[in-house]
């Protein structure tokens, strides 16, 4: 072995933070857009390259329960958000864009929904309406959710809404039967020049109840 090649692998094996580097560089590769072992992005050189170095850098690290850490770390990012195990997006980085659904009655007013269906909160109906405008923004090849039309968003409001009502007890499915058909608004906030930015209510979706 050259010298020169030995001293480095010397100096790595001594180096007492490699895990925490190794932690960081996965950081890094993961907010450069790789998402580790799905299919959603390509794999550019540079960020196998730094991959390359933090397998470089946890092979010579001796420390087993950082290992099981780093392990940990990966089976997260890679099976992402399916209970129990997370990806924590909410910690990778700030948008300038979000946005909150509600459900209206036949009159166009918000209905208090965790009340009238026995705890079921907007916050739950927005997620798989969420992933399905996902699912839509992928099928039309836009870069991002907002991009996306009332109309190209109407399914995924109607599948939302039919959830909503199919998860409810017997007493608030009458309850909403009375106030249908029942109405998704998608209300989308930007922050601009350091202030919010809240747009008027975009009516989505509505169905009649019970579902057809």
């Amino acid at each position: 072995m050259p010298e020169n090649l030995k001293k480095s692998l010397q100096k790595i094996w001594t180096f007492p933070c490699k895990s925490p580097a190794f932690l960081l560089i996965v950081c890094l590769c993961y907010e450069g857009k790789l998402m580790m072992l799905t299919k959603t992005d390509p794999l550019p050189f540079h960020y196998l390259a730094l991959l390359f170095i933090a397998a470089v850098l946890l092979f010579f690290d001796r420390g087993l329960t950082i290992k099981a850490c780093v392990a940990l770390l990966i089976a997260n990012m890679a099976l992402r958000d399916n209970y129990p195990f997370s990806h924590y997006p909410m910690y990778a980085s700030f948008s300038d864009h979000t946005y909150y659904v509600f459900v209206a009655g036949k009159d166009d007013k918000p209905l208090p929904l965790e009340k009238m269906t026995k705890g079921i909160r907007t916050s739950k109906l927005k997620k798989p309406y969420n992933r399905d405008i996902d699912k839509k923004r992928k099928e039309l090849g836009k870069r991002r959710t907002r991009h996306l039309t009332a109309e190209e968003r109407r399914e995924a409001g109607e599948q939302a809404l039919a959830q909503v009502y199919r998860n409810c007890k017997p007493e608030a499915k009458a309850s909403l039967e009375k106030l249908a058909p029942i109405k998704l608004y998608h209300v989308d906030i930007y922050m601009v020049d350091g202030r919010v930015d809240e747009r008027p209510p975009q009516f989505i979706a509505e169905i009649d109840l019970p579902p057809k």
